[in-house]
């Protein structure tokens, strides 16, 4: 029989000469100071909502929030929890879109995480300005920031990480049975958000088990882990929305119980990986643990302002040497090691592009939210260190309060640029432009996450041109989606099984429905040249038209749609904004687009039998990309102010070489321009390029004529 005790609850000394860490006070923290996380709390979410983004996001933001709205089962794991709360904040009578109300459940979540760092760091330290600096650090960081103001299940996450790690300490602190029955129940709940809370759940969710054995006993465990098991009920909310209405809901299989057990565990993307290895790179088959490893640890020195991690060294060591914190300090430290390796080991993220590091980044928020702690209780070692908790320091702690603040302004004002979505509607301009220049009732195929998931959300959710039938490209591949899109649309002829290279090609959609027109926003497959056989690819606007041969518009009339298409679209903020975003590459996608559309001026003029006015069209289009992909000093063309360098490919060289050597046959100024754009042709083109010997025949007559000059 065990026994009796005086307390279930391990008391704290309240002493400096019990916890030499108290840099402010010995006594007990005064009502200001327990307010601090809820300071924390409040200046983040106010960052937060001020910086809001007005409307969808890219990335995986419009299929979360689509499927949420519309009663639909997001892509695995299926987010329960997140869908469940996206619906009740957009029944919120706030702001101005669904898209909004949604973006502000990331915020929310995100500033909560941040006023528990500072919690986590005031209860092992009680220094005020420690947990402050922690939260700042945290909370300004880019990454964080910015998925704080999109609608992602990445703070809901980070708010859950948090949480545990502040119902843990309760436990080191206090043995009580209520903390660990409550951390159970928050890691069951985090488990339906995002699988990588695992990495950070179970060590500290053991811990604490171990920690409170003796009060709970083995009927307390059990309890426990009862109620750690009914967080995950949220699941049971996928199986309900497999058979509803929603357009995008993933695997109609959650009705099932083996198929929703198959999308819990990712089984389509493969239960212990990021993704399954592509043609095209994007997750590779041999891992990516060093260099996500070196994004992870390496790049949080940017992201945590510099001092952050050097601060985290300190907190961890000096933790290490100092008794009241020597506990924390250890589990910490073997969470972080725990996540950081576990998540390195199973990434198979190819890190080639820095858009694929943007995507890498959003799992450093777990990381990193565990340095923001450490280098808080480092912070408070150094003002210990300093003499901060003797009396006649107290005048020192407005000086110390205003240095935090001043750390978060430069936060703030070095990552707003970055961070802040208060301005953009690069994604939903660029849909919505799109979709305006569809003819009525057109199927339209979109292609890339940053197009087909935001226009999931404004086509199913705001009603965007309701009169056309969407699909996501990806998704065609899937039997369970074109079986869905049947049964939504008895009208739509879909061939059975799945698109691809062993299911059916476009040919067979265009034939099998002659009444509607066919249209693509991003590119076909390279495999898929069936629809040469009868039809037309005609680029006009942001997107690309498959015409009957026999219906080929006029050059007149395809200027006149063009022109309408593109209305008053600018391409500009999407270029400016950060390389790695969503946005920028939806800039580089656009200009791409403009390319082709020049392409299609050359068409029209050579089946025209030369007629020189296509090649002026050409020309300008042309031109305007080379301005708006960073200028070009040979050409004489300055960049466009703002905008990044960027390699257009060999395309854009190729048919500006053509333009030019027509335009020469009446303003001879374009004569020079000819062989450097070939130039720029043959640096950047396969060696297989039919075209690139053409290019090299010219240059050489080019270098021999210089020569005849020359003597």
């Amino acid at each position: 029989m065990r026994k009796p005790k005086s307390s279930s609850k391990k008391s704290r000394p309240e002493s400096g000469d019990g916890n030499p860490w108290l840099p402010l006070s010995s006594a007990p923290m005064d009502a200001w100071a327990r307010r601090a996380p809820y300071l924390a709390f409040l200046g983040l979410a106010a960052l937060y909502i001020a910086t809001l983004m007005p409307s969808v996001a890219g990335g995986d933001s419009g299929e979360l929030t689509a499927a949420a709205l519309t009663g639909g089962v997001p892509h695995p794991s299926g987010y329960p929890l997140f869908a469940i709360l996206a619906r009740m904040f957009a029944a919120l009578p706030l702001g101005h879109s669904a898209a909004w109300r949604v973006n502000l459940l990331s915020a929310v979540s995100m500033a909560a995480a941040g006023g528990l760092v500072c919690a986590v760091v005031q209860s092992w330290t009680r220094a005020t300005a420690a947990g402050l600096l922690a939260a700042a650090l945290f909370g300004t960081n880019p990454v964080v920031w910015s998925n704080a103001t999109a609608a992602e299940v990445f703070g809901l996450n980070a708010m859950f990480v948090a949480l545990a790690i502040h119902l843990w300490s309760r436990v080191e602190q206090t043995l009580s049975r209520w903390d660990v029955f409550a951390l159970l129940l928050a890691s069951g709940l985090a488990m339906c958000n995002h699988h990588t809370f695992l990495f950070v759940g179970a060590p500290l969710v053991l811990r604490s088990l171990w920690v409170a054995r003796r009060d709970l006993g083995v009927a307390g465990t059990v309890l426990a882990l009862g109620i750690g098991l009914a967080g995950l009920l949220p699941y049971l909310y996928l199986m309900s929305p497999a058979a509803s209405t929603a357009a995008v809901s993933w695997e109609d299989g959650t009705g099932t119980l083996d198929g929703l057990v198959a999308h819990i565990l990712r089984r389509s993307y493969g239960t212990f990986s990021m993704g399954r290895p592509t043609t095209d790179q994007v997750f590779v088959t041999e891992g990516t643990f060093f260099p996500t490893l070196w994004h992870m640890v390496a790049y949080a020195f940017p992201r945590l302002l510099w001092i952050g991690p050097v601060l985290a060294v300190a907190g961890f060591y000096l933790g290490m040497k100092n008794r009241e914190v020597r506990k924390a300090s250890a589990v910490l430290l073997l969470v972080f090691a725990f996540y950081v390796l576990s998540f390195c080991g199973l990434s198979n993220l190819s890190t080639a592009r820095p858009l694929y590091l943007s995507i890498l980044g959003r799992f450093c928020i777990e990381a990193d939210l565990l340095l923001a702690i450490a280098a808080g209780f480092g912070f408070a070692a150094i003002l210990h260190n300093l003499g901060a908790n003797r009396p006649e320091a107290r005048p020192q702690l407005r000086i110390i309060l205003i240095g935090v603040v001043t750390v978060f302004a430069i936060g703030v004002a070095n990552r707003a640029s970055q961070a802040s979505g208060r301005d953009n509607t690069v994604i939903r301009d660029f849909v919505t432009t799109a979709f305006a220049s569809l003819p009525p009732n057109a199927i339209v195929i979109t292609e890339g996450d940053e197009i087909t998931n935001s226009a999931f959300y404004l086509h199913d959710v705001e009603n965007l041109r309701a009169d056309v039938i969407h699909l996501g490209r990806t998704y065609l591949a899937a039997r369970w989606y074109t079986a869905r899109q049947r049964r939504l649309h008895p009208d739509l002829v879909l061939p059975e099984g799945g698109y691809g290279n062993h299911g059916w090609n476009i040919k067979r959609l265009l034939d099998g429905n002659p009444k509607r027109e066919v249209i693509i926003i991003g590119h076909l497959d390279d495999w898929d040249g069936s629809w040469q056989d009868g039809y037309r690819l005609v680029d006009y606007g942001l997107v690309h038209w498959m015409v009957r041969a026999d219906k080929l518009p006029t050059f007149e009339a395809w200027l006149e749609r063009d022109r309408r298409a593109m209305a008053n679209y600018d391409v500009v903020p999407a270029l400016r904004a950060p390389e790695e975003s969503w946005e920028n590459a939806l800039g580089e996608r656009v200009l791409g687009m403009q390319v082709g559309r020049a392409h299609q001026c050359l068409v029209y003029g050579e089946e025209n039998g030369g007629d020189p006015g296509p090649a002026g069209i050409a020309l300008g289009l042309l031109e305007d990309v080379v301005i708006k992909s960073g200028g070009d000093e040979k050409l004489g063309i300055e960049g466009w102010p703002g905008v990044r360098k960027l390699d257009m490919g060999p395309a854009l060289w190729k048919d500006l070489g053509i333009v030019y050597e027509i335009s020469a046959r009446t303003d001879k100024k374009y004569h020079p321009r000819i062989a450097v754009a070939y130039e720029r042709f043959v640096e950047k083109a396969d060696p297989g390029d039919p075209d690139v010997q053409a290019a090299r025949n010219y240059l050489q007559q080019v270098r021999l004529f210089q020569g005849r000059l020359r003597r």
